[in-house]
């Protein structure tokens, strides 16, 4: 088996972006990062490669600065612990920083167990999530109330969200003034959607946030706990799926704790359904 790493992103989509689009929704981090490495201004834009031996490719992968390296199995029928094993040897090699990573555990595992016999570390299992997708909604009763854009005079309210989001769904902190402005351009980009009852109180959000080729990516979906077990974050993911599918997408996604199995069978009623699953671990110190 060999590493194959490319110089830019338009050979690397232009050889491969159309077995990764076989199963974009499993793919769809490397294939973002692809697509931001693409349109980047910056000096430093990324990595970009894959792993094959004489006959076919066996995984892809990712990583841009500042973000988890995304690791997508394309043949599971070959040795994919090996091809990973390669992978960790050439990223310690040739000294190429990583913050963590994002992919089927035994592949972070398999990964996490060779780098550190090369580099003195340690790595941390921040997330462990199913990948859902969605191509069409199912008829279902909701709670009674309304979807609608987010407008900019909630920003300072909805940002107490997002931090409560990140401390229980993503299990790290993040400061107010970061979290306003990541709050403030969802809003000024029409991605950031809430769910208001019939009161017109604000009891749920979600975020239209990775527009892939074929479909979107939902995510930072919270709803704060006095108003959770009503249906409201479900009604929110009904109203924002049905929009972009009637839209023309083929599909939404989204990842969802394997714990929370409230929220599961929640959307499974709406219509997603498991197709795969990720995991996320961060490089805690070298």
């Amino acid at each position: 088996m060999v590493v194959k790493v490319y110089d830019n992103a338009e050979l690397y989509l232009k050889e491969n972006e159309a077995v990764l689009l076989e199963r974009e929704t499993v793919s769809q981090l490397v294939l973002y990062n692809a697509y931001q490495i693409q349109n980047s201004t910056l000096d430093k834009k990324g990595l970009l490669g894959l792993v094959k031996d004489e006959e076919d490719v066996v995984l892809y992968f990712s990583n841009r600065p500042s973000q988890n390296m995304a690791i997508y199995i394309n043949n599971e029928s070959k040795d994919v612990t090996e091809a990973t094993m390669l992978l960790a040897d050439y990223i310690a090699d040739n000294q190429i920083q990583i913050e963590g990573l994002h992919g089927r555990n035994e592949v972070c595992e398999a990964f996490i167990d060779q780098y550190r016999k090369n580099v003195k570390c340690t790595f941390a299992q921040r997330m462990a999530m199913d990948i859902m997708e969605i191509r069409e909604v199912y008829d279902v009763k909701e709670a009674l109330g309304k979807t609608r854009l987010a407008i900019p005079d909630e920003a300072k309210f909805i940002t107490e969200w997002l931090i409560q989001f990140q401390i229980e769904a993503m299990a790290k902190e993040i400061d107010y003034e970061s979290a306003l402005i990541k709050i403030t351009n969802l809003i000024d980009n029409n991605k950031l959607y809430v769910f208001e009852d019939n009161d017109e109180i604000l009891v749920s959000m979600a975020a239209a946030t990775r527009q892939l080729a074929n479909g979107i990516a939902i995510n930072y979906v919270y709803t704060p706990e006095e108003y959770r077990g009503m249906g409201y974050a479900a009604a929110n993911i009904y109203n924002i799926s049905k929009k972009y599918l009637d839209e023309g997408n083929e599909y939404c996604t989204l990842f969802v704790d394997k714990k929370n199995m409230l929220s599961i069978r929640a959307y499974q009623k709406v219509g997603y359904k498991v197709i795969d699953e990720i995991y996320e671990y961060k490089l805690l110190q070298v």
